[in-house]
């Protein structure tokens, strides 16, 4: 199995075991949290058929299993990266949007060491605070329903899935975090976050060394990440020592509120 294999085999298994309901598909699975309707990364549909499929054909069939449950958003994610590649313009004709991310390994020492002395451990409890300021700039999170929701589904995910939390502090406030989920030897580094008013520290490199500090320390031999393939932070975790091997994509269409 090839080290592509493996993380897309991890993030399955991550998936599929913090899904709440799930309904099959003609084309996959849908993997749903009924309880948080608006956290739109709990409730999709797992395409694993995607041959000679359309676009119309996926959004038809998110629209059947959706709109029963009361689901507002329409999420659709795929693993085959050429199968996304076909199937983002006629997403984008019906008026959803695609995005890329990539799969980065980590293959090397850094560019440069980074100084990890404000990155401790942390709790859900200890984030919320930070979590409720980012969102704050998020259209995304209109209400405090929605932001509820955001931190049970965040305290849910902690009991299905090990899931450890890293902070940097700056006068005890966080700053910057992430989250590193492990099974077996695999581990992934996931969900990193700087308030805007603390960027340009050096405390998204700080977190992420020390989350792969940790993940190295625990024998983990295959670390991963995954990115947004057109955003700056790529860069970033390329100067940490992680190289790409893979893409998947996910196509959204947001509510209408």
């Amino acid at each position: 199995m090839t080290e592509l294999e493996r993380c897309l085999e991890f993030v399955a298994r991550m998936a599929d075991r913090a899904a709440a309901q799930k309904v099959r598909s003609e084309h996959g699975v849908a993997l749903l949290a009924p309880d948080f309707p608006d956290v739109w990364s709990r409730n999709y549909l797992f395409v694993e058929r995607s041959d000679d499929v359309s676009a119309a054909e996926l959004a038809a069939e998110v629209d059947a299993i959706f709109e029963p449950l009361h689901l507002r958003h329409r999420k659709v994610e795929l693993f085959d990266a050429g199968a996304g590649d076909r199937l983002e313009p006629g997403f984008r004709e019906l008026g959803w949007k695609g995005e890329c991310d990539v799969i980065m390994t980590w293959k090397r020492p850094p560019d440069r060491a980074a100084d990890t002395a404000l990155v401790d451990e942390a709790s859900v409890e200890d984030l919320v605070p930070a979590w409720a300021e980012s969102w704050q700039r998020d259209a995304n999170v209109p209400d405090e329903d929605v932001a509820r929701q955001l931190v049970e589904n965040k305290r849910t995910l902690a009991t299905a899935v090990e899931t450890r939390f890293f902070a940097a502090r700056v006068e005890g406030t966080v700053a910057s975090y992430c989250e590193l989920y492990s099974d077996g030897q695999v581990a992934q580094i996931e969900n990193v976050l700087t308030l805007e008013r603390f960027r340009n520290r050096g405390l998204a490199r700080a977190t992420v060394s020390r989350a792969l500090t940790e993940a190295r320390d625990a024998d983990h031999e295959l670390i991963f990440l995954i990115a947004d393939r057109d955003d700056w932070p790529k860069e970033l975790y390329r100067k940490l020592g992680f190289d790409e091997v893979g893409r998947i994509w996910e196509f959204l269409r947001s509510p209408t509120r």
